[in-house]
């Protein structure tokens, strides 16, 4: 749907994340969004399909936001390895400000997990030169295998998200920590190749 005023669906979406990791997906309810958003619930749908849309929506934007801070911290100054490290905490921070939100999607959304991933291999794709041109650099430092970018984008993701998918489940683990020791294991296996 075309957004006439960006801002007041840019509302919208900060209140359905709050509203949906308040309350859950299932339960919540888009009058209860428009409310805290401040519009009426037929704008919502002026904006958004359906309730499913939205979560979709809050997710894309999420997912773009990831990127943004990863592009942020990638590109510059500095050895490779270290920006990495900077985007990887980066991205945890992140995720720890907004864990309620990525509980809904864990333990809810299981039926959007395939128009969740086309998303996320949207952006990904996106951004594929951006990430061969950064793996190349690493594998020129030595600090990465020279096997194909395409692995070691999959291999870096499911790390990830098998690291999120835990500590959204376990209120005891700080994501900051546990990225910190992963990074701290990889560079020590790294560096011995």
């Amino acid at each position: 749907m075309i957004d006439q005023k960006p801002e007041r669906r840019q509302r919208i979406l900060l209140a359905a994340r709050e509203v949906f990791a308040k309350e859950g997906f299932r339960t919540a309810e888009v009058k209860t969004i428009a409310t805290r958003a401040g519009v009426g619930k037929a704008t919502i749908y002026k904006h958004f399909d359906s309730k499913e849309d939205l979560l979709l929506s809050v997710v894309k934007a999420d997912l773009q936001a990831i990127r943004d801070i990863a592009l942020t911290h990638l590109v510059g100054a500095g050895h490779p390895l270290e920006r990495l490290k900077s985007t990887s905490l980066a991205i945890a921070d992140y995720l720890d400000r907004n864990r309620n939100f990525s509980m809904v999607l864990i333990r809810e959304a299981g039926e959007f997990m395939p128009e969740i991933q086309r998303l996320h291999e949207e952006v990904v794709s996106a951004n594929q030169a951006f990430a061969d041109a950064f793996f190349d650099a690493l594998k020129s430092e030595g600090v990465l295998p020279d096997i194909p970018n395409q692995i070691l984008l999959n291999l870096l993701m499911n790390l990830t998200i098998g690291t999120v998918y835990s500590w959204t489940l376990n209120k005891e683990q700080d994501l900051r920590s546990q990225v910190q020791q992963l990074f701290d294991l990889w560079r020590k296996g790294t560096t011995k190749m």
